[in-house]
């Protein structure tokens, strides 16, 4: 019942009807009569939940998405594009990562690890960075700048060095870090 009401239907009947499904559908949903795993794999398909969770209650009911947040232009300067509004973002499966982002690589600072085009998905925001020293990292500065680095300590204290993989490109140094996301995982697009 509860999935069939967060997917916008009142009754059993209304999903009945908009899915073509039987009259059992209502005995299904009320426990009166049993149903295969197929017929929950239909179910959970249009109502966007997990089959799992839906037919023995195993796990949770949907699966955890991650948004894809922006462009990270993996550059010289290491600009962000952040082209989402809040909210307009496409989750991204099968990465099933609490508290996390990815963005969308564009540029060449960071190849051969981080290609244009592919998907790379940040784990937990450190407001501290010190846990994630020289790690890749999803980064964004004091000034604004949003990246995707190797993060290293900086000769200035309490600063913080940013490096490129890509050796034709200097590190970017003594820069103030608002916050840093270790990297996860990637997916191309």
């Amino acid at each position: 019942m509860r999935a069939r009401i967060e997917a916008g239907f009142e009754t059993a009947v209304d999903a009945a009807r908009r899915f073509g499904w039987t009259s059992s559908y209502r005995n299904n949903e009320s426990g009166t009569a049993s149903f295969s795993f197929k017929k929950a794999l239909d179910y959970a398909e249009k109502f966007k939940v997990r089959a799992a969770w839906l037919y023995a209650g195993i796990g949770p009911m949907r699966e955890a998405r991650v948004p894809v947040i922006g462009r990270a232009l993996a550059g010289p300067d290491g600009s962000y594009i952040d082209d989402y509004d809040t909210g307009d973002f496409e989750p991204l499966e099968p990465f099933n990562i609490e508290d996390s982002v990815a963005v969308i690589v564009d540029g060449t600072s960071m190849t051969p690890r981080f290609m244009p085009g592919e998907i790379a998905v940040f784990g937990h925001k450190y407001d501290d960075p010190s846990p994630l020293v020289n790690k890749q990292v999803l980064v964004r500065t004091v000034d604004g700048r949003r990246m995707i680095k190797i993060l290293r300590i900086s000769k200035t204290q309490g600063r913080w060095d940013l490096h490129s993989l890509n050796s034709a490109f200097d590190p970017i140094e003594a820069v103030a870090v608002d916050w840093a996301r270790p990297f996860e995982g990637l997916r191309a697009n």
